[in-house]
């Protein structure tokens, strides 16, 4: 056994000069490995104990928050809150390619603002009456004006065309709808402009309230009208049309309804064709149809179902009521 000891002594060191022995250097490399390793266990096993304490100790008691979380906000809201300018004096207004005077605006994030008050005009198309679709939306008050006329740019300059407008009762409604009941009103951006006129260094201004107005078309493809006014019904039959609306801009992004003009109304005879139309035209705009879906898609709001036996409510009786009713309020319109 000392005999042992002695060769592996003689293995792990040396004697120098002196007839001191030295450790060979295979031995201190060695011995360093050996040291890491069970400074490595050592922190291991260390560890193993915390975590053993963690696991075993009492239980903490956790408050969870009750703040309430804000609502999601709206596509146009979310527009504003990103930075979308409001001051249409900032925007630039570009020619497209079928039209010098109706514009495209950029940048298109304007357009949201412009489609919260289009919702408004197709949910009143919808069944929803003027008060509800204005809550539904989150309108202070019903987003049109009651205007005889809005000046539009032409060849000569400014020119007033005379517009309609449909009646303000918060309590009226109406229903655009095929034979078979399916909503059949779509809209579709035909461009923009500004309400003044650059001559030389002088600005021009002519569109009153309003920098910036919206040119929309109205494809209404229904069969039957269905108006409402308290418990009185009345269905008329209706004939597939186009319409030309105008919306105009009141700044801190909303937008109001101004009216449909008068002239023209264009007969819509080929629905595809049509429907063809309103799409390339709106994309052209940067911008993209409105209809039925886009609305429930976009706001959740669906059509009122009708009032039962809608078909066959065409009672005289029952229109004159309605139309006395409408006449009652101070603004009129035409159903």
């Amino acid at each position: 056994m000392k005999q042992f000891w002695s060769i592996l002594l003689d293995h792990l060191t040396f004697r120098n000069l002196a007839g001191r022995r030295q450790p060979r250097a295979y031995t201190v490399l060695a011995g360093a490995i050996l040291a890491m390793l069970l400074l490595a266990v050592g922190i291991t096993l260390s560890n193993q104990w915390l975590l053993w304490q963690v696991v075993h100790a009492a239980p903490l008691a956790v408050s969870l928050p009750t703040e309430v979380i804000p609502p999601t906000p709206t596509l146009a809201e979310e527009q504003i809150l990103a930075g979308c300018p409001t001051d249409a004096g900032s925007w630039s207004l570009v020619p497209s390619y079928v039209s010098e005077t109706y514009q495209i605006i950029q940048p298109a994030c304007v357009y949201q603002g412009l489609e919260k008050t289009v919702a408004w005009a197709l949910a009143v198309r919808e069944g929803y009456s003027r008060a509800e679709a204005t809550e539904a939306l989150g309108f202070a008050q019903m987003p049109m004006r009651a205007l005889e006329q809005v000046d539009i740019p032409s060849d000569q300059g400014p020119m007033g065309v005379p517009v309609s407008f449909i009646p303000t009762n918060p309590y009226f409604t109406e229903w655009r709808l095929t034979d078979e009941g399916k909503p059949a009103v779509a809209y579709g951006l035909r461009g923009c402009f500004r309400t003044s006129t650059v001559v030389g260094n002088r600005l021009n201004t002519w569109g009153g309230d309003y920098p910036v107005v919206c040119l929309v078309v109205e494809d209404a493809v229904n069969t039957r009208i269905v108006y409402s006014l308290f418990d009185h019904v009345y269905t008329a039959p209706a004939v597939p049309m186009r319409s030309f609306l105008l919306f105009g801009y009141l700044g801190e992004g909303e937008w109001v309804w101004l009216g449909t003009q008068t002239e023209p109304w264009q007969p819509i005879t080929d629905l595809t064709a049509n429907a063809r139309d309103r799409l390339t035209m709106a994309s052209l705009y940067d911008s993209r149809p409105w209809d039925a879906i886009w609305l429930q898609n976009t706001y959740g709001l669906t059509m009122q179902p009708p009032p039962q036996g809608w078909q066959d409510m065409t009672s005289e009786y029952e229109k004159q009521t309605i139309l006395d009713g409408l006449s009652d309020g101070a603004e009129g319109g035409q159903p």
